[in-house]
């Protein structure tokens, strides 16, 4: 959802309810291969046209040239060196925040060759990113990791001004047990046992910003705690902390990042795959809430535990990080524009992605053409035509038609000869994925999840997103055998009542529409609102949700009474007893 990581919150947090991805998980049957396979994910996202393909530095393309220093020496041990690699941008003139990237492996493998990917695209975006190698298990026990990162982090600081780096703007992304030493690196600078002795101790090892991908924040309980009473031989906890949790609680205590979250902890992102365990984040988030620290979470459609070295996930997985980071840190680069052939690539056509804006120079072989596009998973503020040649000098307005699958911009004649640019504004960073859309509470605090209309999945002929400036709905629902959905991750167990804000055009109302979720349906009468971009809001009823995890919202006409069953803008849930959410306005 466009503006997710605004202005963060620091207040305090009634732990968010989180749309993001689909239904609870069923058991298959014996027959069967698991939905959570990954040979199945392959087939079922190549049903959608996405190839599930290996990240890699030569697949992150950009139109900037980054600068990558290798080992780098960020601390001494007797003869021991401990490196990192650096990936700089082009300066700007302005100082830009500073990321430590951590790769993962268990603790007792991986170097830092395996996030070189994550910091170019990092480094693309404007951010100075250092991917840090650290002591595994096999050669180090608890704590020399941490130790590490943490002297990474001060090593950063003390060479900030050689890579124009802001020194009060540092960050970290970890995946895996990476994420768990990134959370550790987040909650822990105050702890003087975590700090090692890897050299420049004036300066500080504190973040302003933590992102964590699938990291443990438990290890004295939960799923870490379990497998090292359970199958103790195979447990990497076991190796890295050189005993089980039973023969050393308190250090396994010392080592969760869940024991050191306070007041002082920075904002703090956590991210998930659909079949990698979404809700072991609520116990770390519930503390968080509780001592008013911002943080955020999204779950990503099938997407297995390290997903996010893979694509199509880590395309989107880095664009949110990248709004994370910049709404945390301050944005590096807030009015570049950049080439995005990701979107479309076709010949006479150049592709540039902004903030808050598409821009693309067409050739004059377009004049008089439809530009076929598409479609963005944004609302849309404007089109408008950018020509040298025309004598006024000012843009001019375009229409913008939605297809079922794609979206058509009729491009005027034009007698010139060169390139003309046609700028699509946005609400929020353009974003386009053949993955259903993870959806989110806008902020922290929010007691409600608000599913709107570009965040569907449309089903059948002719029901489609048509967008503003003109609708920003979903519409054109004149099969009644047309239905859609919306992936939804439900934090926090309770009723929901449901609110739909759905127009109908004067004398079409009476169709029936049933909405199921969590195997529980709501059905309405569509009423007559004067007009199909009249809205209303429509309280349908409420279900229960037992247990955090996946779900999928539906909504399915059972009858249409005259042309069209209605226009939809969203559907809000309301968590009953919380405040509630004002569901008007666009």
């Amino acid at each position: 959802m466009p503006g997710l990581f605004n202005r963060l919150p620091r207040v305090p947090l009634l732990l968010p309810l989180l749309a993001v991805v689909m239904v609870p998980l069923l058991l298959p049957a014996a027959d069967k291969p698991a939905p959570s396979a990954a040979a199945t994910i392959r087939k079922a996202l190549k049903a959608r046209g996405v190839q599930v393909r290996r990240a890699t530095p030569e697949t992150v393309s950009g139109d900037r040239a980054i600068k990558v220093h290798t080992d780098l020496v960020y601390a001494r041990y007797g003869d021991r060196s401990m490196a990192l690699d650096l990936f700089e941008p082009p300066p700007t003139g302005r100082l830009r925040p500073g990321i430590l990237v951590v790769h993962g492996g268990g603790w007792l493998k991986g170097d830092k060759q395996k996030f070189h990917a994550l910091a170019k695209a990092l480094a693309l975006r404007g951010y100075v990113a250092a991917a840090v190698g650290y002591r595994l298990g096999g050669e180090a026990r608890f704590p020399a990791a941490i130790h590490d990162c943490n002297a990474a982090t001060r090593w950063l600081r003390a060479n900030a001004a050689r890579f124009a780096v802001d020194r009060k703007r540092i960050g970290a992304v970890g995946g895996s047990a990476g994420g768990h030493l990134v959370g550790l690196m987040a909650a822990a600078a105050q702890v003087k046992s975590l700090q090692g002795r890897g050299g420049h101790p004036d300066w500080s090892s504190r973040l302003q910003a933590a992102v964590v991908l699938a990291g443990p924040m438990q290890l004295a309980t939960g799923s870490v705690a379990r497998k090292s009473r359970e199958q103790p031989d195979a447990s990497n906890a076991n190796k890295w902390f050189g005993k089980t949790v039973d023969e050393a609680p308190a250090l396994y205590r010392l080592g969760a990042p869940f024991t050191h979250f306070s007041a002082a902890t920075p904002p703090m992102f956590f991210l998930r795959g659909q079949f990698d365990s979404p809700a072991a984040n609520v116990p770390a988030r519930e503390k968080l809430a509780r001592l008013k620290v911002a943080s955020i979470a999204r779950v990503y459609h099938q997407g297995r535990h390290g997903c996010w070295n893979q694509h199509p996930w880590f395309d989107v997985m880095v664009d949110d990080i990248d709004e994370f980071l910049a709404d945390s840190l301050g944005d590096p680069d807030p009015a570049g524009l950049h080439r995005w052939t990701r979107w479309l690539s076709i010949p006479g056509v150049d592709v540039f992605r902004g903030r808050d804006r598409v821009e693309l120079v067409v050739g004059p072989e377009f004049s008089g053409k439809v530009l076929q596009l598409p479609r963005l998973n944004n609302p849309v503020r404007h089109v408008e035509l950018i020509d040298p040649g025309a004598r006024s000098g000012k843009p001019q307005k375009l229409k913008l038609v939605s297809q079922v699958n794609r979206w058509d911009i009729p491009l005027p004649e034009s007698s010139a000869a060169g390139s003309r640019r046609v700028r699509v504004a946005t609400v929020g960073r353009p974003w386009v994925s053949k993955l259903p859309r993870v959806v989110s509470a806008k902020t922290a605090a929010s007691s409600t999840i608000v599913l709107a209309a570009h965040d569907a999945v449309p089903v059948g002929k002719m029901l489609r997103y048509e967008p503003p400036p003109h609708k920003n709905t979903l519409g054109y629902w004149v099969n009644v055998k047309d239905w859609c959905w919306w992936q939804v991750y439900i934090e926090r167990p309770g009723r929901y009542e449901i609110v739909v804000f759905q127009g109908c055009g004067k004398g079409h109302g009476g169709s029936r529409v049933a909405v199921s979720l969590a195997g529980q349906t709501r059905e309405f009468t569509v009423e007559d609102t004067g007009g199909f971009q009249a809205f209303r809001d429509r309280e349908i009823g409420g279900v229960t949700i037992e247990r955090p995890g996946l779900y999928r919202l539906e909504v399915r006409p059972r009858s249409k009474a005259r042309v069209a069953v209605m226009d939809v803008r969203r559907i809000v849930l309301n968590r009953s007893g919380d405040p509630r959410a004002v569901s008007g306005g666009e």
